[in-house]
C-alpha cells in the first residue's frame, strides 16, 4: 500500500476546484428540471450517470498515466458509486417527487453532518466549535431559502418516506465522500479520473434495472434536443467535471471542509435564476447570505485528526510534567 506523503496544494487551486464543483452542482437544478420534462426522474438520472462514466473512461485511456484503480481501491469506487450515483441521483429524483423540492433540498444537504459524525468516528477528523458553528448557519441558510417550498401537499406517507429516502441519499454522499477520502490518503497514487469513471459505471449500470422496472423508458421523448442538451450538461459538467474536482480537493483538505461547500449549491441555483430574470424573494436573499457566511466559517475554521490532537496532548502533558517535577522537589526539601 502505497503511503507516499504528497505535497500540500497551493490554496488557490483548491478554492478553484471547489468553485468549479459548487458551479456545476448549482446549475444541475436548472438543467434537471428541464431534462425531466421529456424523461421520468430514474430515466434521466440513468442517462446522467452511464454518458458520464464512459466519458471518463474514455478520457482515462487517452491519458498517458490515465489507469483504472485495482484492488481494494476498486472496491471502494464500486462500493462508492452505488451510494454517490445510484443512491444520490435516485433519492434525489424521488425524494423531490414524493416530498416536494423544498423538503428534498433540506435533507439533501444534512450531507455534511453526516460527514462530520462520520469522519469524526471513523476517520478521526476533529472539528473546532467554530467549524460546527459555520456549518449550522449554512444549513439554517439553506433552509430559510426553501422555507416557503416546504410543504407536505401529497399524502402523509408519501411525505414520510420521500423525506426517509431523501435524507438516505444525503447521508450514503457523505459515507461516499468519507470512502472517496480514505482512498486518496491511503492510496496517494490512485488516478482519479478512473477512479471517478468506475463510479458512473457501476452506479449507472445498477440504475438499469430501475430505470426499466417503473422508469417509463418507452415514453421518454428521445427526439428531443433540449433532453440532449440537458444530458450533456449534467453528464459532463455536474457529474464528470464536478467529480473529479472534488475528489482532487479530498487530497489537500479534510472532508468536512470539502463537503461543506455543498451549501452553496443552492446558491448557485438561485443565481441561475436571477440571471434568468425571476426576482428572489427577501427570505431567499437573507438565507443566501447565511449559507455564505457560514461556508466561510468552516473554510476557516480548524480541522484536526485525533492523531494531531494525540501528539499535542502527549506534549502538554509531557511539558507539564517537566514543570511540576522541580516543584515537588521544592516541597520535598
Amino acid at each position: 500500500m502505497n503511503r507516499t506523503t504528497r505535497p500540500a496544494a497551493p490554496p488557490a487551486l483548491v478554492f478553484a476546484l471547489l468553485v468549479v464543483t459548487v458551479f456545476f452542482w448549482g446549475t444541475a437544478f436548472r438543467a434537471t428540471a428541464l431534462g425531466t420534462e421529456h424523461a421520468t426522474p430514474v430515466t434521466f438520472s440513468l442517462l446522467r450517470a452511464l454518458p458520464a462514466g464512459l466519458a471518463l473512461l474514455a478520457l482515462t485511456a487517452a491519458m498517458p498515466n490515465g489507469r483504472l484503480p485495482r484492488g481494494k481501491p476498486l472496491w471502494w469506487a464500486s462500493i462508492s458509486g452505488l451510494l454517490m450515483v445510484t443512491l444520490t441521483f435516485e433519492g434525489i429524483a424521488e425524494g423531490t417527487t414524493l416530498a416536494g423540492a423544498g423538503n428534498a433540498a433540506v435533507l439533501v444537504n444534512t450531507t455534511p453532518f453526516f460527514v462530520l459524525g462520520f469522519g469524526r468516528a471513523f476517520q478521526s477528523e476533529r472539528v473546532g466549535r467554530w467549524g460546527v458553528v459555520g456549518l449550522v448557519t449554512a444549513f439554517v441558510g439553506v433552509v430559510t431559502m426553501v422555507s416557503s417550498q416546504i410543504t407536505g401537499d401529497a399524502g402523509t406517507g408519501d411525505v414520510i418516506l420521500g423525506m426517509s429516502i431523501a435524507l438516505l441519499s444525503g447521508a450514503g454522499f457523505a459515507v461516499g465522500t468519507l470512502l472517496v477520502k480514505a482512498t486518496t490518503a491511503r492510496y496517494p497514487d490512485t488516478d482519479l479520473v478512473g477512479f471517478t469513471a468506475v463510479q458512473h459505471l457501476v452506479g449507472g449500470l445498477a440504475l438499469i434495472p430501475l430505470a426499466f422496472s417503473y422508469g417509463d423508458v418507452g415514453g421518454t421523448d428521445w427526439g428531443s434536443s433540449q433532453l440532449w442538451l440537458t444530458v450533456a450538461w449534467v453528464a459532463i459538467g455536474s457529474s464528470a467535471i464536478s467529480s473529479v474536482s472534488y475528489f482532487t480537493t479530498l487530497r489537500y483538505i479534510p472532508a468536512t471542509r470539502a463537503s461543506a461547500w455543498q451549501f452553496l449549491a443552492p446558491v448557485v441555483a438561485v443565481l441561475v435564476e436571477i440571471g434568468r430574470g425571476a426576482s428572489p424573494e427577501g427570505i431567499v436573499l437573507a438565507g443566501m447570505a447565511l449559507v455564505i457566511f457560514g461556508v466561510a466559517v468552516v473554510n476557516r475554521a480548524p480541522v484536526e485528526s485525533a492523531s494531531a490532537v494525540a501528539v499535542a496532548a502527549a506534549s502538554a502533558g509531557a511539558g507539564a510534567a517537566t514543570d511540576v517535577g522541580p516543584r515537588r522537589d521544592r516541597v520535598q526539601r
